[in-house]
């Protein structure tokens, strides 16, 4: 059958409520009294909706307001006007005193209403009935003179259509209901169109909402409390449905109606427990309650003593790299990530990882495009947006190992100043979203603090290695004394020779005196092997192919002897000896780690800007441990008591000194292959290429 037109009416006014309440809940929850807005609109909706069945059901006349809904409707509308009231938009604020009282005759005008209602007898829609709902719109209209009246003329066009809206509508109820309580008749046409005009009300209130400014003030309900407790909502009416659901298999399940409840309530429970537990729950709860409940989604005071707590904590089972990824991870519920930080050649290499395994990606040089975007810009790069649309970010070209693994998340710079200490890889989130512009804004300021962190990590690992150079030359003052002992020693022999050379008792103490000082010789020259300070760069013409012949040579009378190797020539400037003693430490290694039958390659060749020197073994190797965290450092070796792990350290400050860099690949049982790039010159003797000579600069 045909809908009556005064079903239609209030059906449309229940639409025109709910898209309001939904507007204000999507779009306007952080505008100012805009929960009050919501309560009201959804009391509204139900109470339309109630009208439009009732009168869909009977005819007009069959009840004239919505009973307790239509109380809660007014009271609801009456809520937002206090709120109003009470914010700082109004004049000089209203005083305390006076909202009080307006809310205690508001309230018992609610009273009043519900009265007449309430009361057996009364329930009807008699005179008292009406005469109730007629001194609910005159409070109404009243509120809303004392809203527009208290609100000063430069802000009134922020609630002048909320007010003509609530206005007509509580003036349209006065008219209505006067009429019923005067004449105790009601006008057919004016109850029919009530819907409608409550309909017509609703973009006036949408207006009005749109143009009032955000809230100063977020709620101030604790996140923790507010997660919590939605957790344990959440856990409630799951519950409650389960039981009704077993409810329903026990006495409506036949014979297998309990065996079917208790194995349904033991799933059921079980599934709850692992959703409780699932971290990709949680973190979308958390984004859900931030992004409906609150101005900003990240309570920052907790969070920064989070992450402050996370970077300063002593955890010996988790080392500061990877407590650094996660403490940053940890504000965007990323359970891991990779940790690069810049070198002492300038080098962004992979310090730590978390979750992510241990990957073997290759050193970004400081001239790469990454290093360079992330140094210029400060961005925080979103890979999954970048793989969507690379060019918002400015013909940035990444890194093919970046890009091809899908959990690599962001990429956060970790600036100091303006210097770029490192950049750490976050991978996906537990709770996959896009990157907005609070998270990147929190990202960045995290990844400030986290190079300070970073800095003062090297400044640390420095430290302790300048303290383990102090007590190395304590040692070798030490080793001096000793030294001077055996040459008294000596030249006390030498003296006495002349004159005892025929007494036989001299010459056994001299021999016995001899070979003590051959011992503690060999105990000397076995303390400083490889130990000798390096001399100061002297800046010469190198031929290359000259240096490598030569440490060929020298190092031919063991075994395996080195294979030289020279593709091309090269010339370059720095210390010639410094450097013939590197090449003669890296070439006596590999013999060492080398079988006689073994073989170790000395070659030279040309890469662009570079002279390039490999050192090549199919010795032993070196575990992958050693390699990437002990292999440059000093003190580190892995030849027991035969070494004290100085030789590779002075190596690599040597190359680093001349303006190159060294690397190193090895496999256990494979062997070894150390590169050695230095800047070479051109024809005329000048560093080739810009590169090199900004190299040569900072070296």
């Amino acid at each position: 059958m045909p809908i009556p037109i005064a079903a239609a009416s209030y059906l449309t006014a229940a639409l025109a409520f709910l898209i309001l309440a939904v507007l204000v809940l999507l779009r306007w929850r952080n505008r100012t009294a805009s929960m009050w807005i919501l309560a009201a609109s959804v009391l509204s909706f139900l109470w339309a909706a109630q009208l439009g069945l009732i009168a869909w059901q009977h005819d007009v006349g069959a009840v004239i307001s919505g009973g307790i809904l239509e109380v809660g409707r007014n009271a609801g509308w009456f809520a937002v006007l206090l709120a109003v009231l009470a914010t700082g938009d109004t004049s000089a604020r209203v005083h305390t005193r006076s909202l009080r009282i307006w809310i205690g005759v508001t309230a018992a005008f609610l009273l009043a209403t519900l009265i007449p209602i309430a009361l057996p007898g009364l329930t009807g829609d008699g005179p008292w009935h009406g005469m109730s709902i007629l001194l609910m719109t005159i409070a109404g209209l009243v509120l809303v003179e004392q809203v527009f009246r208290n609100t000063p003329p430069q802000r009134r066009w922020e609630i002048k259509f909320l007010c003509l809206g609530l206005g007509g509508m509580f003036a349209f109820d006065l008219f209505l209901f006067a009429d019923l309580v005067l004449f105790q008749t009601l006008d057919s046409p004016s109850w029919q169109a009530r819907g409608l005009v409550n309909a017509l009300v609703v973009p006036l209130i949408a207006i009005s909402v749109s143009r009032r400014l955000p809230q100063r003030e977020g709620p101030v309900v604790s996140r923790h409390l507010l997660f919590h407790t939605a957790s344990l909502t959440g856990a409630g009416l799951y519950l409650l449905a389960v039981g009704g659901a077993g409810y329903y298999l026990r006495h409506f399940g036949g014979e297998l109606g309990a065996l079917l409840q208790v194995t349904f309530l033991f799933g059921a429970a079980l599934i709850l427990l692992l959703v409780l537990f699932s971290g990709s729950v949680r973190a979308r709860l958390r984004i859900f309650l931030a992004k409906h409940f609150f101005k900003y989604r990240y309570d920052y005071r907790a969070e920064w003593l989070r992450f402050t707590g996370t970077l300063s904590a002593e955890d010996a089972a988790m080392p500061f790299q990877q407590r650094a990824i996660h403490a940053i991870g940890e504000l965007v519920e990323s359970p891991g990530g990779l940790l690069w930080v810049r070198a002492d050649d300038g080098t962004y290499t992979l310090e730590g990882a978390l979750n992510l395994g241990e990957p073997g990606y290759p050193a970004q040089p400081p001239e790469s495009p990454l290093v360079d975007f992330l140094q210029t810009t400060g961005w925080v790069i979103d890979l999954d947006e970048y793989r969507r649309e690379p060019k918002i970010y400015r013909g940035l070209r990444l890194p093919e190992w970046l890009l091809e693994n899908p959990r690599h998340w962001s990429v956060v710079p970790l600036l100091k100043g303006d210097d770029l200490e490192g950049f750490v890889v976050l991978g996906q989130p537990l709770a996959p979203h896009r990157i907005d512009w609070e998270e990147r804004d929190l990202l960045k300021t995290a990844g400030r603090q986290l190079a300070v962190y970073v800095a003062l990590a090297q400044t640390s690992e420095a430290l302790l290695e300048a303290r383990q150079f102090e007590t190395f030359h304590r040692l070798t003052a030490f080793l001096v004394h000793d030294l001077k002992n055996i040459s008294a020693q000596l030249s006390l022999i030498c003296s006495n020779a002349e004159r005892h050379r025929d007494n036989p008792e001299f010459i056994a103490d001299a021999f016995q005196t001899v070979a003590h000082a051959r011992d503690r010789l060999e105990r000397t020259q076995a303390q400083l092997r490889n130990a000798q300070p390096t001399p100061a760069t002297r800046h010469k013409l190198i031929p290359l192919e000259k240096v490598l012949a030569g440490v060929a040579r020298e190092s031919s009378h063991v075994r395996p002897a080195p294979q030289l190797d020279i593709r091309h020539t090269a010339d370059v400037k720095g210390d010639p000896d410094g450097l013939r003693n590197v090449l003669l430490h890296l070439v006596r290694n590999a013999q060492e780690a080398t079988p006689d039958d073994g073989r170790v390659t000395l070659s030279l060749d040309t890469d662009g800007y570079w002279a390039t020197i490999l050192v090549e073994d199919n010795g032993a190797g070196i575990e992958e441990e050693f390699l990437r965290r002990r292999l440059f450092r000093p003190f580190q070796t892995t030849k027991g008591n035969a070494g004290m792990g100085i030789g590779l350290y002075e190596a690599r400050d040597q190359v680093i000194r001349m303006g190159g860099r060294i690397e190193v690949e090895s496999t256990v049982g494979q062997g070894t292959r150390f590169t050695i790039r230095l800047p070479r010159l051109d024809r005329e003797g000048v560093v080739a290429g810009e590169l090199g000579e900004q190299v040569t600069q900072n070296g």
